[in-house]
């Protein structure tokens, strides 16, 4: 993520990156808290030193095989059905990214 984040601010003939917003999913077992403390070890002495680590998480989402239905479900149950048509051959459609959404500057 840092080598992306400099990447494009030299491209852009930035000074300073003050904040790196993300889009996380669910399942991602990651915390903002943890993403700042390595980001802030990683970054030291760039031109991200400083930059602040803004997540979104995205929630889990489904879409039935059998009816194309798409619905968002608690990850921890075991067995997951559609609530539409009660069939358990459901595919992840969301809830497993890791994207930058946004990079500010100065």
């Amino acid at each position: 993520m840092l080598k992306i984040v400099l990447k494009h601010a030299e491209e852009n003939g930035a000074n300073r990156v003050h904040s790196i917003q993300l889009q996380v999913g669910e399942l991602r077992d990651l915390t903002e808290e943890w993403m700042q403390r390595y980001f802030d070890y990683l970054s030291e002495g760039t031109l991200a030193e400083g930059g602040k680590i803004i997540m979104t998480r995205i929630p889990v989402a489904f879409r039935c095989e059998a009816c194309a239905h798409t619905f968002s479900a608690d990850i921890r149950q075991n067995n997951l059905l559609c609530p539409a048509c009660g069939q358990g051959n459901c595919e992840l459609i969301a809830g497993n990214e890791f994207l930058i959404e946004s990079i500010g500057v100065i």
